[in-house]
């Protein structure tokens, strides 16, 4: 709500916001299959290779925990995460919770494991997804500082809710014609992130 209006005639997913889809789709999947082969680099490969279920296991974790990670990156489609915190929207923060307990319960759970063919992972099996999903952060903050360069937006797009006292569009002067007086009104229209 701080930021202009789209024009009527841009689309919902322009050019730009295309090529972050495409960047952030490309980290995603190059990290999935990084997991699985972290996991043969790491232990080596053995007569089990085709029925260990830890490397298809670590895809799958990465590929969850890098999404909660996205998740966080879609709270502003340009405003840093310094910005607008996670825990400015709590119901995203027990959505991707609730996600996680039942991956969770999955890996863990015996029944649950076999019927979707995983298994738990090992202290460093998790510090490995995590190293692997956690940058998608950062690539996405690259993206953002990107997006906001060419918008114009500079560090202060959000500069209300960060305390200081620019405002993003500042004010215009909109002119309405009176028929009935016959006269022109002027109508001093402000749109700011000033609270009352």
């Amino acid at each position: 709500m701080l930021q202009r209006p789209r024009r009527i005639d841009e689309p919902i997913v322009n050019g730009w916001l295309f090529v972050r889809y495409v960047v952030i789709g490309a980290y995603v999947g190059l990290v999935t299959v990084a997991g699985f082969a972290w996991w043969y680099l790491h232990y080596g490969l053995g007569c089990e290779v085709f029925s260990n279920r830890h490397p298809t296991t670590i895809s799958m974790s990465v590929l969850v925990v890098v999404e909660m990670f996205n998740a966080l990156n879609n709270l502003s489609e340009d405003a840093s995460l310094l910005q607008i915190p996670p825990w400015d929207n709590r119901w995203l923060l027990a959505a991707i919770s609730t996600s996680m307990l039942l991956h969770v319960f999955i890996l863990y759970c015996p029944p649950a494991a076999a019927v979707f063919g995983v298994t738990g992972l090992s202290a460093a099996e998790w510090g490995a997804v995590l190293c692997l999903s956690a940058p998608v952060i950062a690539v996405d903050e690259v993206m953002k500082a990107i997006s906001r360069r060419r918008r114009g937006f500079g560090g202060s797009s959000l500069g209300s809710r960060t305390g200081s006292s620019g405002h993003l569009l500042g004010f215009s002067s909109i002119h309405v014609h009176d028929s009935s007086a016959g006269s022109h009104g002027s109508l001093l229209a402000a749109a700011s992130g000033k609270q009352h």
